[in-house]
């Protein structure tokens, strides 16, 4: 018989007749809460006589009751259930177990779940019974288990809103916003300590940490919270909400946190039994590690879009919670909604800091969604990110990590699928970052074409005659093929010339991936028809130049080669393969033609006419170019003469007009001359005769 205790199973469950008065109803309560018997709670808060009891009694019968419920645990159950179901189960209708190995486990369960629900109800009854000025959320009313203090602040939430928060603000002014501890047990000066809603929370949020870290089975995670616990400081030694002290101000309650060791070693079966808190929880006034705790309780009960807003909240001024996205206990894409916030770029630089441990799906997606995508546009990502150090290793690690992704992809290999994918967020990188790290070049001003003593690169040999490696295209971590991602722009395009030149002169030396094919592959990369930089163009000519003499070295050794063996085998019989007569054979002719024509079509595509003439003086330039030029200077001279006839013709046709303009005017100036005479004639004789006159 459900409800009926153990030891009586066989009575007759109707011959209980309890006599409930104001007097026993509270012992029968007790009663029932101690032998966890479901009927006997509800009959007996339902009683009449419960029901006449004052609001004080009803009160301390509550704190009683909540009491009797703190060995009285849901957080397992409800931690099953959120692994079973995407949706979250209240406490009251929580679903069977059905993986207990046994037929009694089950029953056993059952019967805990509505014990629970009883208590549940009783918790309800009785504080809808108290009065508004009565019903005061304090540390006895959170003395039991997380569910059962839901509950309460459940209920008083009703109470506030069918009072009136004014009204019920008027009737409880003396009491409000107290510390969160209550003073040491002292009968005669101890007051009565009240607490928000938001207080209250923070308490049963803090109280139910500890404890699970101080009681774990884990004696590990003991030894963690005891050592914890030693270290805080006097002020909030024991970290306990229970011993109230009146000495201290509101600012020191507030300040109060739990010691960030506990709350990493939280249980996720306890936060879940918490995150009903989390609503009545003013995160602004929320201690930073408290407010991490807060967001993961909703994680773990899949409420990621609640945690989100508690999490853009608490960010900025909880360094716990910047610290819980880099170790994962909250996910990455909330930073998005942080992104305002210069905390957030350094949040991000520190998880891509771990490039070299992280999953090849993270690192994606912080490159190619996080970064790329929502912080691109913020001015501290640019400051704190993307002229960061750190860019230039993500880049390379990308590209080296991801060698030959695309190739087993094209070829139906699509378990490479991921490789290929950190491959192309590697290149969108590159491309974000090519010219704010100024090409990924050496900070140091070098020269295109270093000399000197030389090493070993990590990707391909490099001779003696070529100088250490400075950079990742020195090393070959870089392959030129990337430069085809780089930026659109004239600055972009210029870096992208160095580098190709650089990359390119220090192959040809070292003789690694120096073939005419190759070369003309790379060479295109530099779109060197829009080049008008004299210095580039120059640099360039002469790399070209020293393929030309490569190329012609080549063929003097083919002939060479074809000498020898017309000479070693003068009888032979030549065949369309072979030799004859000290010529190459008509396949290595060809190709040795297609080089030259390639090449060729390198010289062409420069802006040659830039050059200097000493810059000309080499044999190996193709007669055709000089020529070319020659011709090019000899036009450009034609026609600078013949603008200068021009100009001359029209300065003279100038010259006769203005000599003309000359010629008018002095004859005007002659004929004024003779009026000036004539007038100073005219003077002398009025004078002579005024003079006469007198």
């Amino acid at each position: 018989q459900l409800g009926v205790p153990a030891g009586v199973l066989k009575v007759d469950p109707a011959a209980f007749h309890l006599d409930y008065t104001t007097e026993s109803v509270g012992l029968y309560l007790e009663a029932a809460s101690r032998l966890r018997c479901p009927r006997l709670l509800r009959d007996t808060v339902l009683a009449p006589a419960a029901k006449e009891l004052s609001s004080r009694r009803v009160l301390s019968l509550l704190e009683r009751v909540v009491l009797y419920t703190a060995d009285l645990d849901n957080s397992e159950m409800v931690f099953r259930d959120l692994e079973k179901s995407e949706v979250r189960q209240p406490p009251e209708a929580p679903e069977k177990a059905i993986d207990e190995t046994t037929e009694d486990a089950s029953e056993d369960l059952v019967t805990n779940e509505q014990v629970i629900l009883a208590f549940c109800q009783v918790i309800q009854r009785l504080c809808a019974r108290l009065d508004a000025v009565d019903f005061r959320l304090t540390s006895a009313l959170a003395a039991g288990s997380p569910w059962a203090s839901l509950e309460v602040m459940k209920a008083y939430r009703v109470k506030v809103d069918t009072v009136g928060r004014v009204n019920y603000a008027f009737q409880s002014v003396t009491s409000t916003m107290k510390s969160f501890f209550y003073e040491e047990e002292q009968p005669s000066q101890q007051q009565k300590q009240e607490w928000k809603e938001h207080h209250f929370s923070l308490h049963v949020f803090r109280k139910h940490i500890i404890e699970s870290a101080l009681n774990s089975q884990d004696a590990g995670i003991r030894a963690i919270a005891e050592h914890a616990l030693e270290d805080v400081d006097e002020g909030s030694k024991g970290w306990s909400d229970d011993e109230g002290d009146a000495t201290k101000t509101n600012r020191e309650h507030y300040e109060v946190d739990v010691p960030e060791a506990i709350c990493d070693h939280a249980a996720p079966s306890v936060l879940a039994s918490l995150s009903g808190f989390v609503p009545f929880v003013d995160a602004t006034l929320t201690p930073p590690v408290l407010s991490g705790a807060l967001v993961r309780s909703l994680l773990v009960i899949r409420e990621k879009e609640k945690a989100r807003v508690i999490f853009e909240k608490v960010f900025v001024r909880s360094k716990k919670t910047q610290a819980m996205v880099t170790t994962g206990h909250i996910p990455v894409d909330f930073l998005g909604g942080v992104k305002s916030h210069r905390a957030s770029s350094l949040v991000l630089r520190k998880l891509l800091s771990r490039y070299g441990t992280m999953d090849r799906q993270e690192l994606c997606y912080l490159l190619g969604n996080v970064l790329l995508q929502e912080f691109i546009g913020e001015k501290h990502c640019m400051d704190l990110i993307l002229h960061h150090s750190l860019v230039p290793d993500l880049v390379v690690y990308c590209r080296v990590n991801s060698r030959g992704a695309r190739e087993a992809v094209s070829a139906g290999r699509f378990e490479f699928a991921p490789v290929l994918r950190l491959r192309e967020v590697g290149e969108q990188l590159f491309g974000a970052t090519f010219v704010i790290h100024n090409g990924f070049l050496p900070t140091a001003d070098s020269s295109i074409d270093p000399l000197g003593a030389g090493e070993t690169g990590s990707h391909w040999p490099v001779s003696s005659s070529i100088s250490s490696p400075e950079c990742p295209w020195d090393t070959g971590d870089l392959d030129l093929e990337l430069l085809a991602y780089a930026p659109p722009g004239e600055a972009a395009m210029e870096l992208s010339r160095k580098v190709l030149l650089r990359g390119l002169f220090r192959r040809q030396r070292a003789g690694v991936e120096s073939d005419v094919p190759t070369v003309v592959r790379l060479w295109a990369l530099g779109r060197w028809s829009s080049c008008d930089d004299a210095a580039l163009v120059a640099e360039a000519f002469r790399f070209v130049t020293n393929s030309w003499k490569s190329l012609q070295e080549a063929k003097a050794s083919a002939r060479s080669a074809a000498v020898n063996a017309t000479s070693a085998d003068a009888t032979s019989t030549p065949t369309d393969e072979g030799v004859h007569a000290g010529v190459p054979s008509a396949t290595a002719l060809a190709d040795l033609m297609n080089q030259e024509e390639a090449i060729f079509g390198m010289f062409v595509e420069l802006q040659y006419w830039r050059l200097q003439p000493r810059d000309l003086m080499t044999p190996w330039a193709p007669p055709q170019l000089l020529a070319c030029r020659i011709a090019a200077t000899c036009k450009q001279l034609d026609r600078e003469n013949h603008d200068l006839s021009q100009q001359s013709a029209a300065n003279v046709l100038e010259l006769n007009r203005l000599r003309r303009i000359l010629l008018a005017l002095y004859e005007k100036l002659e004929h004024v001359e003779q009026r000036s005479t004539q007038s100073h004639q005219k003077q002398l004789e009025v004078m002579e005769t005024l003079r006469a006159i007198r």
